[in-house]
């Protein structure tokens, strides 16, 4: 992945992935038998996470910030379950990548909360506190900056990774806090899992606080894939839950 990555939050990010998506399977939720899951398994879920000196909860405005499980995207079809309480952590100084291009600076704290759909697939809430509203709206225009450059930026990961140039990035909706991005790709393993996937990621910034919610849909599972026609929608219902 291109971009700053401070080293403590990689790995913690993978670990606790990997560890949710094992915890899916015991559930029973997926099942789907994809290439693409047994990679995203195998590629997470070898990963160890330091120790965390983090709280065990996250400050009360950050906590309501969050939407519901049924809330996020494509509810209905994917029945989504979160997977493990949230996990809060100081990230003062250090930066937080939530893909292969974004990247976000300058927050206090960061909460994470990761869910498994239907299909075996993983959707994310990451929230993040900011010391002032400024910053969090720099934040929030600097990740929208390099979500706009993905389609770059995939493109060069799978020709260095040697796998098919394909990767499609579009804006599917903007509010006045923020925007929703679809990218259609063959997925470079690593932090991505392996072979045609559609990645979809929602930013919405009000106050000091920004939300990001991703989650990915593998072409190998989803025989219907997910309408970006309601992005604006989601948008507007995180921006209600971060007022």
């Amino acid at each position: 992945m291109p971009g700053s990555i401070r080293s403590s939050i990689v790995p913690a990010r993978r670990a606790a992935i990997g560890v949710l998506v094992a915890v899916a399977a015991a559930l029973g939720v997926g099942g789907c038998g994809s290439t693409a899951h047994s990679a995203t398994t195998a590629v997470l879920g070898g990963a160890s996470a330091p120790p965390s000196t983090a709280p065990a909860t996250a400050p009360a405005p950050v906590s309501a910030a969050r939407l519901s499980a049924a809330q996020l995207p494509d509810g209905a079809t994917e029945k989504w379950q979160a997977i493990a309480p949230a996990r809060a952590q100081p990230v003062s100084g250090r930066g937080v990548q939530v893909n292969e291009c974004a990247t976000v600076h300058g927050a206090t704290t960061w909460q994470q909360l990761a869910y498994a759909g239907a299909y075996g697939t993983p959707a994310e809430q990451d929230v993040f506190s900011f010391p002032s509203s400024a910053a969090a709206h720099a934040a929030e225009q600097g990740l929208a900056a390099q979500m706009d450059a993905c389609q770059s930026t995939s493109r060069t990961l799978q020709s260095t990774s040697h796998v098919v140039v394909d990767a499609r990035v579009a804006r599917t909706a903007s509010t006045p806090q923020g925007a929703a991005w679809s990218r259609q790709w063959t997925g470079v393993e690593g932090l991505s899992a392996a072979g045609p996937q559609t990645d979809h990621l929602y930013t919405v910034q009000v106050g000091s606080t920004l939300a990001v919610v991703h989650f990915d849909q593998w072409a190998a599972s989803h025989t219907a894939p997910y309408s970006t026609r309601a992005d604006q929608a989601l948008l507007s219902a995180v921006a209600r839950q971060l007022g």
